[in-house]
């Protein structure tokens, strides 16, 4: 089947199901369509179940292909589609499982949750599984890593996190079925916190000490009721056998009976020495139960969740003592603005800056590095770093919001801009564009026409190259950093020693600002007429400088310049639906 082509093997499966023929379409395409979703995803395990419905997908569309439609773009652009869905699915999922944290850390008493689970937990739990119900005990009651975890069941890591995850969810259910509504989070930490309490010390050692005595004192009772069949035995003897044997046979079974109550006293005594052997061993079995408790709430999923609320609880409860104090001082104006990070590269700046901390909270770390660069966030200010989302959440004064911006910049490497140019040519009569936009700055020239989503970049675009006279002078494309000059030129260059072919010179500065998405863009055009401009515009738009050529007034010149984020590997940092703006609205122009 090597040398078939794809269609022949989607025709030899369609036709009479051969798992050969599929196996085959798979092995040769499986690479790219893992390689496809692993970008999307940036985690193996997601990629790998994008790749099996990709090829699901095809399996149940097979029969509907065309001869035409070429195989391997047709599995790139479904593995594409499917991983950018899946990544949306597991943005959300995570968004409602940050909000259920925050809800709960903020709104709901600490030990509330537990309260209302505690009555029905053991009911809701014998309503699961034999296997959820071990992955939910082993998971939040014994605070197994899912390693072990996964050992425990017989299943790698990943599969013990999925399994875990839909067993917490079933017990999420069953409990809202009995009325108490809850987010997984929020049942998750409350039975790790509460489900398992430590027995006292005298517990274990009187239950252990009453099993031993129970079977110490059963040994002794079945050698007690033994000795005294022998005596009733003896007796009967004596009497039947007659006078002289009942004296010898009587003497010898006293004798019987006081060996055995003389062994008695020495068993008592071995029986106290065990008694008093197990109580120390009991009081080091505790001692070793309690330091391994310690180790387990040393976990580090269970103190950063814990550090958090502990750290919100800490902000609410000066917010309500300070709520109640009247102050003469002038009350400053807060703010709250959300900023674009690289986690990573920030969390080990302020890492080194403050000695590395141990067991510290992103958040944490992030408020003290600030409080050491003289920016104080108390109550009723606040911060909160979002490792997941890339964002940082600040609550504050604007000289401190522009403090905290420009500690977030010296942090981070300058973003990458892709700049795309596009000269045109047409005639002047009939010509209109857009109105210059409000609040904008022009360089020498008001040739600043507008900024254009990509939809109407594409739009325009079209309309002008149909209309006569439509001439494109020159193309031309950077990469450049943020905040860093930029040139690009039209023309070819000359050969050693003559002069560079004639042509537009484009110099730029293009800016990223701290949301990540706004980008503040200088030009400066020299060609047959000089055009300029300084705007802000929005990530994947377009800004229009277009002026009539006094050389040629008959003719309109038209500069098109796209900027687009991109990332080290030059893909693109915010796909079209990732973007929370209006792709036709132009950010506020300063």
């Amino acid at each position: 089947m090597a040398h078939q082509t794809d269609h022949e093997l989607l025709a030899v499966f369609v036709k009479n199901s051969s798992e050969s023929a599929f196996s085959a379409l798979v092995a040769r395409y499986v690479n790219l369509v893992y390689s496809t979703a692993l970008r999307h995803t940036s985690n193996p395990h997601h990629a790998e179940e994008v790749t099996q419905a990709v090829f699901i997908t095809l399996a149940r569309k097979a029969g509907s292909l065309s001869s035409k439609v070429v195989l391997s773009g047709w599995l790139y652009q479904t593995a594409r589609l499917t991983a950018a869905n899946h990544r949306r699915d597991n943005q959300r999922r995570q968004q409602r499982e940050q909000q259920a944290i925050m809800e709960s850390a903020l709104n709901v008493p600490a030990d509330e949750p537990w309260k209302l689970i505690a009555p029905i937990l053991d009911e809701a739990m014998n309503a699961l599984g034999v296997t959820d119900r071990d992955a939910v005990l082993l998971r939040y009651f014994e605070s197994k890593p899912l390693a072990e975890v996964g050992a425990a069941l017989g299943l790698t890591e990943a599969a013990a996190e999925k399994r875990v995850s839909r067993a917490l969810e079933k017990l999420r259910g069953v409990l809202a079925r009995q009325g108490v509504a809850l987010a997984g989070t929020a049942i998750a930490g409350a039975v790790s916190a509460n489900a398992v309490q430590a027995a006292p010390a005298a517990v274990a050692a009187s239950s252990t000490a009453a099993a031993l005595t129970a079977t110490t004192l059963t040994s002794t009772a079945i050698a007690l009721t033994t000795l005294q069949k022998v005596a009733v035995t003896v007796a009967m003897a004596a009497t039947i056998g007659g006078g002289i044997y009942a004296a010898r046979q009587v003497s010898d079974a006293h004798k019987e009976v006081r060996k055995l109550q003389a062994q008695q006293g020495p068993m008592a005594e071995t029986i106290r020495q065990l008694q008093s052997s197990l109580a120390d061993t009991t009081n080091q079995l505790t001692g070793l139960i309690a330091e391994n408790s310690a180790l387990r709430s040393g976990k580090e999923e269970v103190l950063r969740l814990r550090g958090q609320i502990a750290a919100m609880r800490t902000q609410l409860a000066s917010l309500k003592n300070r709520g109640m104090e009247a102050t003469n001082a002038p009350v400053e104006a807060l703010y709250v603005r959300t900023f674009k990070i690289e986690p990573r590269a920030f969390l080990e700046k302020a890492d080194a800056a403050l000695g590395h901390p141990a067991n510290t909270t992103p958040t944490q770390i992030t408020a003290d590095y600030f409080d050491s660069e003289g920016i104080s966030l108390n109550p009723p200010k606040s911060v909160y770093l979002n490792t997941s989302k890339a964002t940082l959440t600040a609550r504050a004064t604007e000289p401190e919001l522009a403090a905290i911006e420009k500690l977030i910049q010296e942090s981070a490497p300058p973003p990458q801009i892709v700049i795309e140019a596009r000269f045109i040519e047409i005639p002047r009569q009939g010509f209109v564009m857009p109105s210059a936009l409000g609040g904008m700055k022009a360089n020498k020239t008001t040739a600043v026409t507008g900024i254009l989503g990509p939809s109407q970049f594409r739009d325009i675009l079209k309309l002008l190259e149909q209309k006569e006279g439509f001439n494109t002078l020159a193309e031309a494309r950077v990469l450049t950093a943020s905040g860093r000059q930029c040139r690009m030129r039209t023309g070819d260059d000359g050969a050693p020693g003559r002069p560079d072919a004639p042509g537009a010179t484009v110099d730029l500065i293009p800016s990223v600002s701290a949301d990540g998405y706004t980008i503040k863009l200088k030009a400066t055009v020299t060609a047959p007429e000089p055009l300029g401009g300084e705007v802000n515009m929005y990530d994947h738009q377009t800004l229009i400088l277009s002026a009539a050529e006094k050389s040629k007034p008959e003719r309109q010149l038209i500069v098109f310049l796209t900027a687009t984020l991109v990332n080290p590997a030059g893909n693109f940092v915010h796909e079209d639906d990732q973007l929370p703006f209006a792709q036709t609205a132009a950010p506020p122009q300063n």
